[in-house]
């Protein structure tokens, strides 16, 4: 990649970019582009593979495009895929006092329910301890 285009910086809406083609420890001598922004101090982002064919615009476009995705999804706010309700909003939904049940779809009873089946095969702390 002696030839192509391996370092060069630009400023996008106040803030200026760092690019260039290295290696990555993780992935092995493969280059991909690494940049630096301003606007964040020491950190680095890879965001993808370098290519012989790459051309200023196109690695300037997909660093921006990359880099607004990234703040985007930082100021997102966090978003729990799935959590154990407290036992106060269970008893709540439920109208029972002091309930931690939590209605569930019929493929998760049967996971939870093998679960519990490999649960009950394991040795208990008792068959475990040596006797004298």
């Amino acid at each position: 990649m002696s030839d192509v285009l391996q370092e060069f910086s630009f400023v996008d809406r106040g803030r200026t970019f760092q690019c260039r083609v290295a290696a990555s420890r993780v992935t092995g001598p493969d280059p991909w582009w690494w940049f630096e922004v301003s606007t964040e101090q020491h950190q680095r982002h890879a965001p993808f593979r370098a290519d012989p064919d790459d051309t200023l615009d196109v690695v300037q476009q997909r660093m921006v495009a990359y880099y607004d995705n990234l703040l985007e999804r930082r100021a997102a706010p966090v978003v729990k895929k799935w959590s154990r309700p407290a036992p106060q909003a269970a008893a709540a939904a439920s109208g029972e006092e002091g309930s931690d049940v939590i209605e569930m779809d019929a493929e998760t009873e049967e996971v939870v329910a093998e679960i519990e089946e490999e649960i009950a095969e394991l040795p208990s702390e008792d068959e475990d301890a040596p006797t004298a």
